[in-house]
C-alpha cells in the first residue's frame, strides 16, 4: 500500500525497512529490534510508531528521541509522541539531560556488492561526521586483492543518490554488512595486492586510519553463515544438484569465463574438428566431454579453487539478505564443494559455467568460418568435407 506525502528521507527509509523484511504491518517489537541502525529507517520507523496506539510504541519513541544523534530523527519521534498522547497513550516523562559525557566513536557501516564475473568487488566503509559522512570505497579483486581506494567526504543525500544511480545505471546493488567484516574484505584484499604485486590506486592505510584507530582485523570465517547453516546445507544433496539454476540469477549474468581463458579447450575441440580421422557422434561427444572435463578442473581447480569458493559465499550473503534463501543456500553448497576439495568436474555449476562458456564460443567459431566461406573462392579439403556433412 503505497504511504501518502513520504519526503525523500522518509521513502529511503520506507524501502529500507522493506528490505529487511518489516512490512507496513510490523508490531512495535519488530521496529524496535531495528531501532538506531540507519537515519533514514529511523524517521520511518518513528512515523509507523506513531500510528501504533502503545505503551510500547510510546517507550521506543521515547528511546528513539534521547538516544539519536539526528536531528531530524529527533524532531519525528517528537511528533509522535505527540500524535500518540492526542490518541490518549501515556507518554514515560523524559529523562533529564544528561551532563557532559565522553565523547564515543560514532558507529561504522559496512556495505558490499555482489562479486562480477572477472572476481571484482565494490565495498564501502561510511561513518557518521558533523557534517555528514566520511565514505571509504574499496575495488577489490579475488584473488589478486585490492585495485583501488578512497576516502571522501559527502551527505547523506549524496550516498544515497551514488547507490542509487549505481542500482539504477549499472545494475549494481550495494547491501549493508557488519563493518568489522567489511574491513575485514579490505585488509585482506590489500595484503594480497601488495604480495601479488596488484597495482593499487590510494593509500589504503592512512585513509582507513582517518575512520577508525583499531588494530588490523582478524581473519573472519564467511559472513554468510551467520545466517546460512553449513550443516543444512552439508545434508541436502539437492542444492548442489540444482545449483547450476544460479546462473539464472541477473547478479551472475557477467558469470561468463572469457575467450582466452578457454583458448586451450577451444584448440583441443578444434583439433578434433579439423582432424583427418573420421568420428562417428558417440566418440565426437567422448573427446566433447574428456576435453570439457579438463577444462572445468584446469579453471576452478588448483589454485583458482579457494578463489571461487570464496565468491560463491560471498554471493550467498548477497543473496541471503535480498530475502532469496533457496539462491543462498545453493551458492553455499557450491563453495563448500569447492572448499571441500571436490574435483571440479563434479560439481554441476562449475561443469554448466564451462559448458555454456564453451558452447558459445564454439558457436561464434562455427559462424565466422560460414562467413569466410561464403567470400571465398577456394575450398580447403576440410571445409568441402563441412559443406557435404551439413547438406
Amino acid at each position: 500500500m503505497a504511504k501518502p506525502n513520504l519526503d525523500a528521507l522518509q521513502a529511503d527509509g520506507e524501502r529500507q525497512l522493506t528490505e529487511w523484511g518489516l512490512g507496513d504491518d510490523s508490531p512495535a517489537a519488530d521496529l524496535g529490534a531495528v531501532l538506531l541502525r540507519d537515519s533514514a529507517a529511523d524517521v520511518a520507523i518513528a512515523h509507523r510508531l506513531g500510528a501504533i496506539a502503545s505503551d510500547e510504541s510510546a517507550e521506543l519513541l521515547r528511546r528513539l528521541e534521547h538516544e539519536t544523534t539526528d536531528k531530524r530523527v529527533r524532531k519525528e519521534a517528537k511528533r509522535a509522541l505527540y500524535r500518540l498522547e492526542q490518541r490518549g497513550v501515556h507518554v514515560p516523562t523524559a529523562p533529564p539531560e544528561p551532563g557532559p559525557a565522553p565523547a564515543i566513536a560514532a558507529p561504522i557501516e559496512g556495505y558490499v556488492s555482489p562479486f562480477d564475473g572477472r572476481g571484482d568487488q565494490l565495498v564501502w566503509l561510511v561513518k557518521p561526521q558533523p557534517a555528514g559522512v566520511a565514505h571509504l570505497f574499496a575495488v577489490l579483486n579475488d584473488p589478486e586483492g585490492m585495485r583501488e581506494a578512497a576516502l571522501t567526504p559527502v551527505t547523506r543525500k549524496a550516498l544515497r543518490t551514488l547507490r542509487e544511480e549505481l542500482e539504477r545505471k549499472h545494475d549494481l546493488r550495494l547491501v549493508e554488512a557488519d563493518w568489522h567484516y567489511v574491513d575485514f574484505l579490505m585488509h585482506r584484499a590489500f595484503d594480497w595486492a601488495r604480495a601479488r604485486g596488484t597495482r593499487m590506486t590510494g593509500d589504503y592505510p592512512a585513509l582507513r586510519a582517518q575512520l577508525t584507530r583499531q588494530p588490523a582485523p582478524a581473519p573472519q570465517p564467511p559472513l554468510v553463515l551467520r545466517r546460512v547453516e553449513a550443516p543444512a546445507v552439508d545434508a541436502d544433496p539437492a542444492l548442489l544438484a540444482h545449483a547450476p539454476d544460479l546462473l539464472e540469477e541477473r547478479e551472475f549474468r557477467t558469470w561468463f569465463l572469457a575467450e582466452e581463458q578457454l583458448r586451450f579447450a577451444l584448440d583441443e575441440l578444434a583439433g578434433v574438428r579439423d582432424s583427418p580421422l573420421v568420428l562417428n557422434p558417440m566418440q565426437q561427444q567422448d573427446r566433447y566431454e574428456d576435453v570439457l572435463g579438463r577444462a572445468i578442473d584446469t579453471l576452478f581447480g588448483g589454485e583458482a579453487q579457494p578463489s571461487w569458493a570464496r565468491r560463491l559465499y560471498e554471493m550467498g550473503y548477497f543473496f541471503a539478505v535480498t530475502r532469496r534463501p533457496q539462491r543462498a543456500a545453493q551458492a553455499v553448497a557450491v563453495a563448500r564443494a569447492l572448499e571441500g576439495g571436490s574435483a571440479p568436474r563434479q560439481v554441476p555449476f562449475c561443469a554448466q559455467l564451462v559448458r555454456t562458456s564453451l558452447a558459445f564460443f564454439v558457436q561464434r567459431a562455427a559462424e565466422q568460418e560460414q562467413e569466410r566461406e561464403k567470400t571465398s573462392l577456394v575450398l580447403t579439403p576440410q571445409q568441402a568435407l563441412a559443406q557435404r556433412d551439413r547438406r
